[in-house]
């Protein structure tokens, strides 16, 4: 592992010195005026989220998984992340999924010293990973034990890997993607819940809003694959359909039942007058996108 002099999120900011004088106002004022550098951090890696966002795509399409692996507030991201995709893209569970260090539990309970652990990374990302599988390994040092260890082990694996962090000098030698957030120090020294966390999260969002729209789950901007498994998603859901079939709510509604509960094949049963089967038909010729299932004669 490489020797690292100064990690940047563990350096002391001299902006935020006087925190703890400070007036509630000012401190809330301090800490929005840092959190305005995790946007910036992301902006600066934004040629790099792109190689990753395309890395996904091909990876989704091709029916590998997107695998999300991290310790501590990252690896809470991760698992955050890879769990929003399902009702907002309709994805499996099984394609995309987030590994903490610590198991479970660490989600609601700081297990600090399972990020020390390489070589139960590795254990961890191979029961998951396959070949042309994609592992995103995140850590804001860098230089994280248990993600650099699930790294080494899924390249091994012949997956694809990409390392986050937020140390310029962060240990790369296992990663075809690195995804640098110059988030600097933090408002509260090493606390990388903060700006580091963020810039993580506004990462992520990017990489797998783009990743789904590349593969088919966005129509212009609307979240066509949306999962409707609640009442506001059912919502949702019709609102989408009135939106693209241009219809009434009360045919929306119809079209949701007679659909499976898929706003695509709904759109589709509508725009071609066609039936459930052949509206799937149609979708599955075009992977997925209802675009090119619309412009289809």
């Amino acid at each position: 592992m490489k020797k690292i002099a100064l990690i940047p999120t563990e350096s002391v900011n001299p902006r935020t010195k006087k925190l703890d004088v400070s007036s509630p106002r000012q401190i809330a004022q301090m800490i929005n005026a840092e959190d305005f550098n995790a946007a910036r951090a992301v902006q600066k890696a934004a040629p790099d989220i792109a190689k990753t966002i395309d890395a996904a795509a091909k990876a989704f399409l091709a029916g590998r998984k997107i695998i999300f692996i991290g310790a501590g507030t990252s690896g809470r991201l991760g698992v955050l992340e890879a769990a929003e995709c399902v009702p907002t893209f309709g994805t499996k569970p099984s394609q995309i999924l987030g590994i903490i260090a610590g198991g479970k539990n660490a989600m609601f309970r700081a297990k600090e010293g399972a990020e020390d652990d390489s070589a139960q990374g590795g254990k961890d990302v191979l029961k998951k990973a396959r070949p042309g599988d994609l592992v995103i390994g995140l850590t804001a040092s860098g230089i994280t034990p248990y993600v650099l260890g699930a790294l080494h082990a899924a390249k091994q694996a012949a997956c694809t890997t990409v390392l986050l962090a937020c140390n310029k000098q962060a240990d790369t030698q296992d990663a075809a993607i690195f995804i640098y957030l110059p988030t600097g120090a933090e408002a509260l020294n090493g606390s990388t819940r903060m700006k580091a966390g963020t810039a993580t999260k506004m990462a992520l969002n990017a990489i797998t809003t783009g990743a789904m729209a590349r593969a088919g789950k966005v129509y212009g901007n609307l979240m066509i694959d949306v999962r409707p498994t609640n009442q506001k998603l059912i919502r949702r859901a019709l609102r989408l359909i009135m939106t693209v079939a241009q219809t009434g709510q009360a045919t929306a509604q119809k079209l949701l039942d007679a659909s499976g509960k898929n706003v695509k094949t709904a759109v589709l049963m509508h725009l071609k007058n066609c039936t459930r089967a052949q509206a799937e038909k149609r979708l599955k010729k075009h992977r997925g996108f209802l675009a090119e299932a619309l412009r289809e004669k």
